[in-house]
Parts: structure tokens; C-alpha cells; sequence
């Protein structure tokens, strides 16, 4: 009886250790998702300002360059 008592707490362990695990794995997918996010923002922000010579197509910026005939 003891036995059965044991191998079932070993089995309730495991199953609690899959869903801390599983909850881990998706806490850190999340922060790697937000982390792209942010370095994606903070390289924009690394640019540099717009031209006036910039013209906006499609939603798009496209920079012209100054020797451009």
C-alpha cells in the first residue's frame, strides 16, 4: 500500500513538472516575442530623421539619394 501511495506521488509530480514546464516554455516564447518586438522599435529609432527629399509610396518610405538626377 505504501508503494502504490509513493508511485502515485511520483506521478503527480511529474504531471505538476510537464505544466510548470509547459508554462515556463510559454513565458519565455512570450518574452522572446516581445524582446524582437522591442529591438525591432529601438532600430528604427537608430535611424536616422526623414528627408524632405523622402517620398511616401504605399505606405512606405523610399529615401531618394541627394546626387539622384
Amino acid at each position: 500500500m505504501d508503494l502504490f501511495s509513493k508511485n502515485a506521488r511520483t506521478a503527480a509530480y511529474q504531471a505538476h513538472g510537464a505544466e510548470t514546464a509547459e508554462e515556463i516554455i510559454g513565458v519565455l516564447t512570450a518574452i522572446s516575442v516581445v524582446s524582437k518586438r522591442m529591438a525591432k522599435k529601438l532600430a528604427l529609432l537608430e535611424q536616422p530623421p526623414a528627408r524632405k527629399e523622402d517620398i511616401r509610396r504605399n505606405g512606405k518610405t523610399k529615401r531618394i539619394p541627394r546626387n539622384a538626377d
